[in-house]
This record gives structure tokens, C-alpha cells and sequence, in this order.
């Protein structure tokens, strides 16, 4: 018969991530941040990537998006922690209109 699988806290596994994702939050809003954790830990490249202590949440951006080093790097030293997340698109303002 198997066991019960145990529940995992994020919050307790992986502190700095979380740290890190409320101030993204703080930043760029909870919908906004929200939506790029659900959708990357649903699959989709190229929104959300963290790594800490050997715990690993999200997709990793795609080889060819600007941060693929930095990800690549941060695997290869073992960082203790690397957070990743899109920058939200900010419009353009032109002749004070966005």
C-alpha cells in the first residue's frame, strides 16, 4: 500500500523565492505575478523560473531569451538561490496619452 505523499510548503522550502515573489507582487501586482507562477508551473517557458536549495519551481525561459545565461550559470554554480520572472510590458506614452 503506498504513503501519502507529504505536503510541501513553499513557503518554508524555499523562503527567499517567496520573499522575492512578494516583492515582485509589491512591485507589479499580485494578478500580474500570480499569473506568471500559475502559467509557468503549468508549463509555459519564459515567465517564472526559481531555483533554491536544490528545490525547483516554474519553466525555465527558453535558451534563446536574454536571461537563458544567467539560469544556465546559476545551475552550473549551484547558486543558493535565483529567482526569475517577465517583466511586466509598460505602454508607451506619447504626447501624454498611453
Amino acid at each position: 500500500m503506498g504513503q501519502a505523499a507529504k505536503k510541501v510548503n513553499l513557503r518554508e522550502d524555499m523562503p527567499e523565492t517567496a520573499a522575492w515573489v512578494d516583492q515582485r507582487r509589491k512591485e507589479w501586482g499580485v494578478p500580474y505575478v500570480n499569473d506568471c507562477i500559475r502559467r509557468a508551473i503549468a508549463g509555459e517557458p519564459g515567465l517564472f523560473y526559481a531555483l533554491e536549495r536544490g528545490h525547483v519551481l516554474g519553466t525555465p525561459f527558453p535558451a534563446t531569451h536574454p536571461v537563458a545565461e544567467l539560469q544556465h550559470q546559476a545551475v552550473l554554480k549551484g547558486s543558493t538561490f535565483a529567482g526569475f520572472m517577465a517583466e511586466p510590458k509598460v505602454e508607451k506614452v506619447e504626447d501624454g496619452k498611453a
